[in-house]
């Protein structure tokens, strides 16, 4: 597809022990699937030691126990490495701004660059592409599009499953709505997440 020829970018995901960086909760494991030329690429993930005891109802969620992290990184360390990995690229996510905060908070730990990337977020486009009368989850969206299954509520799992929607959507946008570059993706995948707030 146009869109996303001759272009990378990281579909990305986390996992962790709650919903908000500012209640305490931390990272637990953390993907990104390479897009590159509007096809799946290399794919990497990490489990992350918290610095916390896993709560059971996020264990019940992803499955990742505080014994799965007790020899894994901790954010600090991981976060220097795997900000290089991002570098400057356009990244991927579903629902950014439950992701986000999360990784702002570990690059900031890591005393890492801050993340100032272009951000795609396939909800958006999910979001402005439906009537509002079925579901825009990540496996709804996954569902309603035809796409593989991958092992959900794991950051590698449904990084790739991202990915997929991310290609799928794209190329929507550019057929439908006659979006023509990663940058306007980009930014109509936001406006769409300001107009709709947290429906």
């Amino acid at each position: 597809m146009a869109i996303l020829a001759a272009h990378t970018l990281l579909a990305v995901d986390t996992e962790t022990t709650g919903m908000s960086p500012e209640s305490g909760h931390r990272l637990v494991e953390v993907a990104h699937v390479t897009l590159l030329n509007g096809a799946i690429g290399e794919t990497w993930s990490s489990l992350v030691r918290p610095g916390r005891a896993i709560p059971p109802d996020a264990t019940r969620v992803h499955g990742i126990s505080d014994v799965m992290v007790a020899d894994a990184p901790a954010a600090a360390e991981l976060g220097r490495t795997w900000r290089a990995q991002l570098g400057d690229l356009p990244l991927v996510f579903h629902n950014a701004p439950f992701d986000l905060p999360f990784l702002i908070a570990m690059f900031r730990e890591a005393d890492a660059p801050p993340l100032l990337n272009p951000i795609i977020d396939t909800l958006g486009l999910a979001r402005g592409l439906s009537d509002g009368s079925a579901g825009n989850s990540l496996q709804a969206v996954r569902q309603r599009l035809g796409l593989p299954a991958e092992t959900a509520h794991r950051a590698l799992g449904d990084a790739m499953t991202t990915a997929r929607v991310c290609l799928a959507l794209a190329e929507r946008w550019e057929r439908e709505r006659g979006v023509r570059s990663v940058h306007e993706l980009a930014a109509v995948s936001l406006d769409v997440m300001r107009v709709t707030g947290r429906r």
